[in-house]
């Protein structure tokens, strides 16, 4: 019998991306809202550029700040007489095809007698904002998926990316809020990894200007994510060999290096323009107030904190970075590369004032990070043949411990922005598995709930049912649907 999970990726693929959709659907249905948190942020660019036709932005934080979620003070402003907004530009480029498509839809709506109103946040736009992230992670993991092909069997690879996908925050941030940036960010820095990795040894000018272009993607983004340009910096300096039978002249890696940062640089134009407009200047530092404590990094903290640790709320980082020792042994000079691109990562979070990330579900910024994590945890599984119940058991336990950990979180049953207590953590991992069952079923009574504090109740749990949903597709007849039942 065939093995779903194994043999059929492309299938595996689909229907997570059909559960993301039913779960972003239920959002939508139950909160009317789906743009929040900094996505309110970085979506005003977009907004405020085609619905108003300026870069004004009061109007985005006061009239549609429909939770009252922090953004930029809209009374304050610019030289310019702007408002200021330190966001970047990266997700509203990348949303700009999605919004398009739901301005045209709501406009045309009404030919068809459903009038909806085009002021940019209407439900349409709102389902395909958030689609339009979701999208974008899925490729972020299909490429994690390639990346691990070029050093691992297939079935490792699919193995380590579920695993970094449903056993670290980004299944939350998939789900529950994508309109943050680590969708996107998840997308850009895995692609701008996949195209370092797959010519390596063989590097063009075509592949140098497609990794600055990239490079610049990833910048636009999440600032903090132009440091894995490393990759291509270290390649290019002649540090590591990664061809010893075909090393380039000093000459075709200056130039190549000159082409990467033109392309960087040229990716970057539409944030120069919007700085240009709101500040005056065309490059500046946009997060006033802001900065990094670099002589003081809290580099214990970001990782073992109660305080959204990475590693103390995201348990499957550990072996993931263990797994990296192993990679040592199959590719050295990579692993020595990456190696760099992670401490860095580690560093610069370390040392944010914010270094826990505010309102986060773990440590968001290392998200950036997922096909490092991912080669870690694909090197462990080939190292692991012998011990495959030992193996499959501990990822199941990942899996499912962050599943209730998000579960708690969702439902508040954990304080958003404050050290949790782990003794409460593990009572709560009974005690929201316990809440589910008992509420699960009557998931619909959750209409009468009419309290503002009861709306991330109510789409938890309609959620869940489109969970056991996907549940009864997988203990179906095999025969009778024409699918393979997964090995138990």
């Amino acid at each position: 019998m065939k093995n779903i999970i194994f043999n059929e990726p492309k299938r595996l693929m689909l229907v997570f991306a059909v559960f993301l959709v039913l779960f972003l659907v239920v959002k939508i249905h139950y909160t009317d809202w789906v743009i929040g948190s900094d996505g309110l942020g970085y979506y005003a660019h977009l907004r405020s550029a085609v619905v108003d036709k300026d870069f004004h932005y009061a109007n985005e934080f006061i009239e549609y700040n429909k939770f009252g979620h922090v953004v930029p003070d809209p009374y304050l402003r610019t030289e310019t007489d702007h408002v200021p907004n330190k966001y970047f530009v990266g997700p509203a480029v990348l949303w700009t095809p999605f919004f398009l498509l739901a301005h045209i839809l709501t406009i045309e709506a009404e030919n068809f007698g459903v009038k909806l109103v085009p002021d940019g946040y209407s439900v349409l736009y709102q389902f395909f904002i958030g689609l339009g992230s979701i999208i974008y992670g899925l490729i972020g993991l299909i490429l994690i998926y390639k990346i691990l092909l070029y050093f691992f069997q297939r079935k490792e690879a699919l193995f380590a990316t579920i695993l970094v996908t449903l056993s670290t925050n980004v299944l939350y941030y998939l789900t529950t809020e994508p309109t943050m940036t680590h969708a996107m960010s998840l997308f850009a820095v895995s692609l701008f990894a996949y195209l370092w990795i797959k010519d390596i040894g063989d590097r063009t000018y075509r592949s140098v200007m497609l990794l600055g272009i990239a490079a610049g993607l990833m910048t636009l983004i999440r600032p903090q994510d132009m440091l894995f340009s490393i990759l291509i910096v270290m390649e290019l300096s002649g540090i590591f060999k990664l061809n010893a039978s075909v090393a380039p002249s000093i000459f075709k890696r200056t130039t190549q290096a000159v082409l990467f940062g033109v392309c960087f640089l040229f990716t970057l134009i539409p944030q120069f323009i919007v700085w240009k407009i709101l500040y005056g200047k065309f490059i500046l530092y946009s997060y006033s107030g802001e900065g990094f404590n670099l002589f003081s990094p809290h580099l214990l903290d970001t990782l073992f904190s109660a305080y959204h640790g990475l590693i103390s709320w995201t348990p499957a980082i550990l072996p993931a970075l263990a797994g990296l020792v192993l990679f040592r042994r199959k590719q050295p000079k990579i692993w020595a590369i990456l190696l760099t691109a992670f401490a860095l990562q580690w560093y610069l979070n370390a040392a944010w004032w914010c270094w826990w990330f505010g309102v986060s579900f773990g440590n968001r910024a290392y998200i950036s990070c997922s096909f490092i994590f991912a080669i870690g945890l694909a090197a462990i599984l080939s190292e692991s043949q012998k011990w495959t119940l030992t193996v499959r058991f501990i990822s199941v336990a990942l899996i499912v411990w962050n599943l209730l950990f998000i579960s708690q979180f969702t439902l508040g049953m954990l304080p958003h922005n404050e050290t949790v207590v782990w003794k409460q953590v593990f009572i709560n991992q009974y005690k929201v598995i316990d809440k589910g069952i008992k509420l699960l079923p009557l998931h619909k009574a959750a209409l009468c709930f009419s309290r503002e504090d009861a709306k991330a109740q109510r789409t938890f749990f309609s959620c869940l049912s489109c969970v056991y949903w996907f549940k009864s597709i997988f203990t179906v007849n095999p025969h009778d649907q024409g699918l393979a039942r997964p090995r138990a």
